[in-house]
């Protein structure tokens, strides 16, 4: 930290060294950071104590095979390096059995179910991928089985194996290091007493930031909370967290200024990020991967003229709007640069940075994991994509049906209006009513249509679907604007207008359309997904191959007739509602969610996992660990238990920092009800070095 200014000027020592953001956590209350760090605390107590007890039965098990005098071998991990399971594929967190001969990995939850699979086959596993899992390894594996004594052998040869006759208990981290842990934040949970977030009244006002998304006639969640961001500045974030913590999405209006998004065009972006990198401009020619919305394919486009169709469209051969969004560009790096060097100020006034910021936030579970970690990658992210008004059916610029292990923040910081020509419109129609009239057909069971689904374009009468062509041949589309139609006829937003500077302001016009699902209609939805897969106009190998679980597969778009009907088939109905310019959008991990773009946007895109959260991912990623190995879903699973671990420690060294520090004491109030003399005295303890076994 710069010794003259600490920290608070805009020299590139101190921006770069996110000081601003440590100054304004630093000024958090002391009482306010201690009520936080038993939030996360108390979030990651459950998850290092299922560690611990899987640690505790296998060192057991592992003292009955080999004695009791067993000394259990550290593997030396990289800083960049990650071990995973070579059964489940999944990383491992900690101890795991491994072959002395080929080094073949097990984890804790794979012994776990080969034992099960070998002693018990009518068990009734949790879920369905579980015991589709379990089904998985009899079938996989008839020939590896666990002994009557729970030795584990090493699978043979064609098994990936060696056929050795034990796998050997391991370790990754400090022997008694998760034991230590539990005991510690087991005594700083049980001793602390502290306001729950439930207490606060509901006031009228809070009643007023509500906005109905929703027409659930069973069900008195249809509203969802709607704060301006200057709300949650001055009354703090009770309120966010009472309302966070039901697993509802919430939508900050106000963010920023909305004159200042002229700073967010993609070109400003695109000069900002050459000047943070030291590159010149004479990089125009630079060529990036772009994603078609019509087929998913990516393509091969010039920046610029891709930023030429951001403001004035691109369109096919056959006069249908190519949609194109960015495909890591900027990457996750130059974002953050960007951020650090050109916009220094702007994620500093960001609310709830307790929450989102990925290395300070304080209730940011994922905030803990050391800087060198494989999976510390969630700073800001830059998301530029294409968007029209019009909705086409096929091809639109949209988020397919999915949901994340992490909770996710979508800040709106630029938007530009892209309006169709008539004679594009009439096209458009055209080829709409040709793909109805194709959908009928095949409803039928004209064999003959079906291929049309393995090429998406062949239904649209083209041969050439643009991609190939000359960017100079890209028809530029007239600018305008066009009263805007919601994608669910019936969705409607009662909200208060609000006011700026004493007047309503002006009638703000979308840029994204969102559905977000409730997490207990995610059975219900996956039923409906499985039933009328045939109907969303996709190849058949695309949903057949992950049909059990097309969530994870991302592949689906619900447009407002299958909306419809899986309300009235299966009572399911999502929340609904617009993504205005300077509004953010928090989407609780676990909830599946879609998006549309109605205009050509820039999304400031920011994950990051909340105490409230964290059960939530840890039965994602046990979802995710039963699903074949070959899905995409497996490379990105979360470590949710290595991250409780770390944060965890992380948060104890934080709290004893606070407690004992004495130019604290006076703030803190040791006589103060949330610190009980029984806490203290566990803080005493907790400094001196103890040894805690798993026996």
């Amino acid at each position: 930290m710069c010794p003259a200014c600490r920290g608070i000027c805009n020299c590139r020592v101190c921006v770069r060294s996110d000081n601003s953001i440590k100054v304004r956590i630093r000024e958090i209350p002391v009482l306010d950071k201690l009520q936080y760090l038993h939030s996360l605390l108390s979030a990651v107590l459950p998850v290092v104590k299922q560690i611990h007890q899987e640690q505790c039965f296998e060192v057991e098990l592992e003292k009955k095979l080999r004695g009791v005098d067993i000394d259990l071998p550290r593997i030396k991990l990289g800083a960049d390096e990650q071990m995973c399971c070579n059964l489940c594929r999944i990383p491992i967190t900690d101890y795991h059995r491994r072959c002395p001969i080929c080094s073949y990995d097990l984890c804790l939850n794979c012994c776990h179910d080969l034992r099960e699979a070998t002693s018990d086959y009518n068990k009734e596993p949790q879920t369905e991928l579980a015991k589709a899992y379990d089904q998985n390894i009899l079938s996989k594996f008839p020939h590896w089985r666990s002994n009557d004594n729970g030795n584990i052998p090493c699978p043979p040869k064609e098994y990936g194996g060696c056929g050795y006759s034990s796998l050997n208990l391991s370790r990754i981290f400090k022997r008694n290091w998760v034991a230590k842990l539990v005991k510690n934040v087991e005594e700083m949970v049980g001793g602390c007493k502290i306001n729950n977030a439930d207490d606060l009244p509901e006031t009228q006002l809070n009643a007023l930031r509500l906005r109905k998304c929703s027409h659930r006639e069973t069900s008195d969640d249809n509203y969802l909370y709607c704060p301006a961001s200057e709300d949650l500045m001055k009354d703090g974030i009770g309120n966010f967290r009472k309302h966070w913590k039901t697993g509802k999405p919430i939508i900050v209006k106000q963010v920023f200024d909305r004159s200042s998004s002229s700073s967010w065009d993609p070109l400003v972006i695109w000069r900002g990020i050459l000047e943070t990198t030291d590159e010149k401009m004479k990089d125009e020619n630079r060529v990036v991967r772009a994603i078609d919305c019509l087929d998913g394919s990516e393509i091969d486009i010039e920046l610029s003229y891709f930023m030429t169709g951001y403001t004035e469209g691109r369109t096919h051969e056959n006069g249908w709007p190519q949609l194109l969004k960015l495909k890591d560009w900027p990457s996750p790096s130059a974002s953050e640069e960007f951020l650090l060097y050109q916009r220094p100020e702007f994620i500093g006034k960001l609310p709830l940075l307790q929450y989102i910021h990925s290395k300070w936030g304080l209730l940011n579970v994922a905030a803990k994991l050391p800087h060198y970690s494989l999976q510390n990658d969630v700073g800001p992210k830059i998301y530029i994509s294409y968007g029209i008004n019009h909705e086409l059916g096929r091809g639109d610029s949209v988020t397919n049906l999915h949901f994340n292990m992490r909770d996710m923040v979508y800040l709106l910081v630029h938007t530009s209006e892209v309006m169709l020509k008539d004679w594009q419109r009439t096209k458009i129609e055209m080829i709409q009513k040709e793909y109805k009239e194709l959908e009928v057909k095949e409803s039928r069971g004209d064999n003959q249509m079906c291929s049309s689904r393995s090429s998406p374009n062949s239904a649209f009468g083209t041969e050439n679907n643009g991609l190939d062509l000359d960017p100079n041949q890209s028809k530029s589309l007239d600018q305008g604007f066009e009263n805007h139609s919601s994608s669910d006829g019936n969705m409607v937003n009662h909200e208060l207008p609000f006011k700026q500077n004493g007047n309503f302001s002006e009638q703000m016009h979308p840029g994204v359309l969102w559905d977000v699902f409730r997490r207990q209609d995610v059975p219900k939805l996956n039923e409906y997904l499985k039933t009328h897969r045939n109907e969303f106009g996709k190849p058949d190998d695309i949903l057949n191959e992950y049909v059990t679980w097309p969530l994870y597969d991302g592949a689906i778009f619900l447009d407002r007739h299958q909306k419809r009907k899986l309300k009235e088939e299966f009572g399911v109905e999502p929340w609904s509602f617009e993504q205005n310019l300077g509004e953010a959008i928090f989407v609780p991990a676990g909830c599946p969610f879609q998006a549309r773009n109605v205009q050509s946007t820039v999304q400031l895109g920011l994950d990051f996992l909340s105490p409230e959260s964290l059960g939530e991912a840890v039965r994602l990623a046990e979802e995710v660990r039963s699903l074949p190995n070959e899905h995409e879903a497996k490379p990105q699973v979360l470590e949710v238990g290595k991250i409780s671990l770390y944060a965890a420690s992380s948060s104890i060294k934080e709290v004893q920092k606070l407690v004992l520090d004495p130019k604290l004491g006076a703030e803190i109030g040791y006589g103060d009800p949330n610190l009980t003399a029984m806490v203290s005295e566990n803080y005493e303890k907790m400094v001196k070095q103890r040894q805690i076994t798993c026996a």
